[in-house]
Parts: C-alpha cells; structure tokens; sequence
C-alpha cells in the first residue's frame, strides 16, 4: 500500500492521470471494499462488455474489461449525454475520476468520465467477448466486481419476474435481470427448480454495510445474439428416460464387469455412463460386497442427456480401494413426489500379481 500512496501522491503533484490497468483499479481496501485509487484520474484501456443503455436505458453506463489477462472489469458511468457509437467488443481508452458509489443498496466502484475522456476508439472486428468461466461458489468475491462472468449450474431458487438462484455444487449466486431483457421470454419464465442453465453477465454487488463485500449478482445483458446470456441444454429424445440407467465401459464401448488399474496393459479407468429422468437428483455411488457405502463419486442434478464418470478404481479422497467385488449404483429421485429410481451393475478390482 506503499507504493499505492506514492504513486498517487506523485500524480497529485504532476496533475496527470494516473495510467492504470482496470484490475489494478479494482484493488481493494478488506475495511471497506474501496478502491485506493477512490478520488483519483486514471486512464484505464480495455474492451466493452457492456454498451451505454442495455442495463438502464435512461443513464449512460457501460462496462470495460481490461486487455489481455487483465480480466478484470469496472463500470464506466457519466452524467452527460450518452455515448454515441461504441458497441459490444470495441476497445477504447477512457479517463476519469474513480469514485465509490454507495447508494441505499451497495457500494458500486465507478470510473466517472466526460465525452472528451474518451480516446484512441479501436472497432471490433467481431461483437463478441469472451467471459470468464467460474464456479457458481467463486463469483461472489470482490474482485470480481464489474467482471463478465459464464456460470453453469441448477436452478435452486426462484423469484418471479426478475430473479433465480443458480448452484454447480459450489456455492450459490443470485442472478438478477436489472435491464429487463428477460421479461416475457417463455424460456426464462419456465426456469423451475433443478433445471441446469448456464448464464452468461456482469457481476455486481447489493451490500448495504461497510465493508461492502458480499451479496453478489450477475445481471446478464440479453437474449439472442451478439450476447446469447441464456442457454438451457435442449433435451433430445434419445437423452429423455424415465428412470435410472446405468452402463459400465471399457475404452472401446465394451461393456465390461472387471478392470485392473495397474495392471500392464490393462484399463486404468472405466467408463461408467448413467442417466436418470428430468431434472432428478442423480446419485452415482460405489458399494463393496457387504452393502457398505465405500464412495460417493457423483451427487448432481441432471436436466437431460447421459453423463460419463471415468473411474480409476478410487474413492472421492483419492484412495484406491481394495480388491474385490464392488456395485455401482445409480439412484434418481424426482423433484416434487420424491419418487426414486435405482439401478445397479457389478464391477470387480484386481491388482497386478508380484
């Protein structure tokens, strides 16, 4: 934090802005969640993520990630007329005052900028911006404020018209549609508990108390090109059972009832492919011959399709296990009526002889 202070104090004494990349702007003070550069120009480069209007239409607000790794991203706000002419994936300069907007909801880091504190416009060869993939569990950090983000997961909550909670497992993350563009979309307005998504948008931040570091959302931008926010798998009809399904594979499709992870030559892994009916929660779990739970190796909910578990003979601590005769056992229970479906096949672990 040195050098921080000394870097500032030497812009303040120059008169110049300070040239800064944005995840160096989104550094952040643990006691309050400011950024230290609160109050002070900086020229930051980057890409837009967000143009002027798609979340509030009647501000111009849009959103900059940074160049290269510096994935980082920031809102670029002001007061004046709008922003003619930048779009999704134009590269532009921007100068201007950060400021730590605290409303009654949260406390949102701003670059505050004039027309004329845009420079050097760069037009995209293609409208398109690559987010970063995250767990669900790993969006809700503070540096990740303003970031683009892709997340996969199930719904686990749902708050009419605007809002659904989303889970991979991870953690949970609130998804909000603050610019409305959901609104009325069949596909968004069907998302019910444990259907699988994935949602694609700008993080941001509802915390009402110092030091502002919780209560994160993602506010996707759109629908259809050039963002495509919204993506649920689409269920064909050879994926679609109603029940558990459950096959054990070798490397060639074979099905096989026997495999020797270190056996020379042998198959270090099988293939166990397993299924169960719209979104149920499907469990693919590992007995050994006297009924005991030995390994739980999946604990998912599955929308629709076949999923493949490559299995090398351990269990979810990494632990070979002995051998002999083991069950594999794929249990699925319904949403609602709790009905469930079970399905086993046996699989037997050898060892190489000394």
């Amino acid at each position: 934090m040195k050098i921080v202070s000394v870097l500032l104090f030497l812009s303040l004494l120059a008169c110049e802005a300070l040239a800064l990349t944005v995840c160096e702007v989104q550094q952040y003070e643990p006691s309050t969640g400011f950024s230290p550069y609160d109050g002070s120009t900086v020229t930051v480069t980057g890409v837009i993520t967000v143009p002027a209007g798609i979340f509030v239409p009647s501000q111009t607000s849009m959103y900059l990630r940074g160049l290269g790794d510096d994935v980082c991203g920031i809102n670029i706000f002001t007061f004046g007329p709008g922003v003619g002419g930048l779009g999704l994936g134009d590269t532009v300069t921007v100068t201007g005052e950060v400021e730590e907007y605290v409303g009654g909801s949260g406390a949102t880091t701003e670059l505050i900028f004039s027309e004329s504190g845009l420079a050097n416009i760069r037009r995209a060869d293609s409208a398109y911006v690559e987010p970063a993939v995250m767990t669900t569990g790993e969006v809700g950090r503070e540096e990740n404020e303003g970031k683009l983000v892709r997340v996969t997961g199930k719904v686990v909550g749902k708050e009419p018209p605007d809002g659904l909670t989303m889970d991979d497992g991870s953690g949970r993350i609130e998804i909000n549609d603050f610019g409305e563009v959901f609104h009325g979309d069949s596909t968004w307005q069907s998302l019910g508990w444990g259907d699988e998504v994935t949602i694609t948008g700008i993080v941001n931040q509802y915390d009402p108390s110092i030091p502002y570091l919780s209560d994160y959302q993602i506010w996707p931008r759109g629908l259809g090109p050039p963002y495509n926010d919204l993506s649920v798998p689409q269920c064909l009809p050879d994926t679609v059972t109603s029940w558990a399904v459950l096959e054990i594979l070798d490397a060639n499709d074979n099905e096989v009832a026997i495999f020797c992870p270190e056996c020379p030559g042998g198959d270090r892994q099988v293939k166990i492919k397993y299924n169960g009916p719209h979104a149920s929660r499907v469990q693919l779990r590992i007995f050994d011959g006297y009924g005991r739970e030995v390994a739980t190796l999946s604990d998912y909910y599955i929308l629709c399709g076949t999923r493949v578990y490559e299995w090398d003979g351990r269990n979810e601590l990494n632990e070979r296990l002995p051998i002999g005769l083991y069950h594999v056992v794929v249990t699925a229970t319904e949403p609602g009526t709790g009905k469930d479906s079970q399905t086993t096949a046996p699989i037997v672990i050898g060892r190489r002889l000394k």
